[in-house]
């Protein structure tokens, strides 16, 4: 993303197209200048233009027509060794006509659609927390699953990417076996699973149908008929003939119940003849537990739904709010944030090198990753500004942490809230679970750090890198003396690298006082002193993790976009399409109208119309 975007207006305003402009006044143009190196027969890059045939495909490729109109209007492409270049006012036609897609999308000029998301199986935390509030239970029964790859828009929530392997039905059997068996092995839990006994006015198979009809309300998240207790009444009838107790008969059962389709997926049910409709009450509720919890709807939203009474606009925000304020609600931490953000990544894959940086302990590590938990916790309960993501004046530490950062006065192993002095800390970029996951184990790395910046906070990734791109070396010591920053200078002198580096690396340059595990340094690894200053495009000079955030607030609107992009798509549990753009542009416009609270984007995502409504097809 070129550095103007800082500090211009990122969206023109331009007339709508007609029905197809984009196939008579755009694609000849692609056709003339990008279709040689980027067309059917060859894709350098792995980038190809040649499907951009019609205004349907430039909707559907709308996330890469903005990086061709990028490329475009500053001149980056075509490249300048190219046979045949476009003339000016062929490059200013072209963007012209991208820019028109795009307003065309941001305005929702077009048929709305709800879209539609695939079945989708609980994923491991969602298993984990399910079964929790499901029995109560304090382990982690779904630890031994396979771990689930991230789908569109990077969130492991997504029904296209959540596969079932033979392999993943045995480990769904053994875990209800461990969770059922735990349940009797504690007579205080198993006295209040049993709901119903049996008694000379209660027989045994009708007490059995009053416990599972309980369980299996909850666990299903809709009302259960008769043809769903009949398999596991009869496995209890069939362990009561062969002389097992109530209790013991009842085992296998609940064991079925924790393995049945209902519990392990998230169905909603189509309405045959009908090209769209909204999801009834039960539906809504598992759609906001999850979100929200990312666990079950708990008694009081089935009573609502079953009811009639959730989808009200004012019990479905009622709901919202009194579900934030529940420490469930901390899942859009660990689990939107932590994966939007990337620092949850921090707990398992960073791995800093324990030679080069002996104070990254255990205890460290948990308290880097707890902060950035808590510093988006506070946001959410506390109705905090979005924008506090790039820049606050406080954050959570501990005396390890506090320590860490040159903090003074911070005792204690609890995380508390604590002023910050230095505006360079404040917000997700100056926090340690950030700068050491976007760091390799010896050194730091301004190419991670400035596509994080690019990818992650703005919505506008680099390109790949080419295939003879080149490796950088792991360590910043320098035998022959150059201090990284040169040698990363040496790497971009390739034609095909410097282009994209350009772009990327000033960003991640403003952050070099930080060093691999988010300590400020006025060092580097050879004695010399941290050059951190930055020239992006259009000549914008900073040098300052402070200057970098007054540069992204400045602009904000695409910081904007991308949030609300990106708990769309984690609310909706499937990738985006270009139909939803309106639907962000109107998030965008709510979060303004209430000084950009982060209660209103996520009750102006829950009461989105894809939110509550499903179509019968993408």
């Amino acid at each position: 993303m070129p550095a103007r975007r800082f500090i211009i207006s990122l969206i023109l305003l331009v007339p709508i197209l007609r029905a197809d402009d984009f196939a008579t006044r755009a694609t000849p143009l692609l056709s003339k200048y990008c279709y040689e190196c980027h067309g059917a027969e060859k894709q350098k890059g792995g980038i190809e233009t040649h499907h951009l045939t019609s205004m349907e495909a430039a909707f559907r490729h709308h996330r890469f027509l903005e990086n061709i109109a990028e490329e475009v209007e500053f001149g980056d492409m075509p490249p300048d060794d190219h046979d045949v270049l476009p003339t000016d006012a062929e490059r200013k036609q072209l963007v012209a006509e991208i820019r028109q897609v795009l307003k065309k999308l941001e305005t929702g000029d077009f048929p709305k659609n709800a879209g539609r998301t695939t079945v989708r199986r609980l994923n491991r935390n969602e298993y984990n927390y399910t079964v929790r509030d499901l029995f109560g239970i304090d382990f982690m029964p779904g630890r031994e699953f396979p771990a689930d790859g991230a789908g569109g828009e990077g969130f492991d929530n997504v029904g296209d990417s959540m596969f079932v392997q033979p392999a993943l039905l045995e480990k769904y059997l053994a875990a209800s076996k461990k969770v059922v068996a735990s349940l009797y092995d504690d007579p205080r839990q198993l006295d209040r699973i049993l709901v119903v006994k049996p008694t000379e006015k209660i027989p045994p198979v009708q007490a059995a149908r009053a416990t599972l009809l309980t369980h299996a309300s909850l666990a299903f998240r809709r009302r259960v008929t008769d043809e769903d207790l009949a398999p596991m009444l009869a496995l209890f009838e069939s362990k009561t003939a062969a002389g097992e107790s109530y209790a013991d008969a009842l085992k296998p059962a609940l064991q079925a119940l924790l393995i049945h389709p209902s519990f392990l997926f998230r169905i909603e049910a189509d309405q045959p003849g009908k090209k769209e409709w909204r999801i009834d009450d039960f539906e809504l509720a598992t759609r906001l537990s999850y979100f929200l919890w990312a666990s079950m709807p708990d008694r009081r939203l089935l009573k609502l739904a079953d009811e009639g009474k959730l989808s009200d606009p004012a019990t479905l925000r009622a709901e919202a709010l009194r579900m934030l304020k529940d420490p469930r609600s901390e899942s859009l931490s660990r689990h939107f944030a932590g994966q939007w953000l990337g620092f949850d990544e921090l707990r398992e894959v960073a791995a800093p090198d324990p030679v080069r940086f002996p104070t990254f302990t255990p205890s460290l590590r948990v308290a880097m990753y707890r902060e950035s938990v808590e510093f988006f916790n506070h946001l959410v309960r506390a109705n905090r500004p979005v924008l506090e993501l790039i820049h606050a004046d406080y954050t959570f530490a501990n005396a390890e942490l506090a320590g860490h950062y040159g903090i003074p006065g911070v005792s204690g192993s609890q995380l508390q809230r604590i002023a910050l002095q230095d505006a360079n800390r404040g917000g997700v970029i100056g926090q340690a679970s950030v700068l050491t996951t976007t760091s390799m184990p010896l050194r730091t790395s301004p190419v991670k750090r400035g596509k994080w910046i690019l990818d992650t906070l703005l919505g506008t990734p680099p390109p790949p890198p080419p295939p003879d791109a080149g490796v950088l070396p792991g360590d910043d010591k320098s035998t022959e003396g150059l201090s990284f920053r040169e040698m990363l200078e040496v790497h971009r002198t390739k034609a095909s690298c410097a282009g994209c580096h350009e772009k990327i690396d000033p960003l991640g340059f403003g952050l070099e006082n930080f060093d691999a595990i988010g300590r400020w340094r006025t060092k580097d690894a050879n004695g010399g002193p941290i050059d951190s200053r930055a020239v992006l495009p259009g000549d914008i000079v900073f040098s300052t993790p402070k200057e970098l955030k007054d540069l992204l607030l400045a602009s904000d609107e695409l910081f904007l976009r991308n949030l609300c992009r990106k708990m769309l798509a984690y609310a909706l549990g499937r990738p985006l399409e270009y139909y939803d753009e309106a639907v962000v542009t109107d998030l965008v416009t709510a979060l303004r109208k209430d000084d950009l609270k982060m209660q209103s984007l996520i009750l102006s995502v829950i009461a989105s119309h894809p939110f509550q409504h499903r179509s019968a097809q993408r």
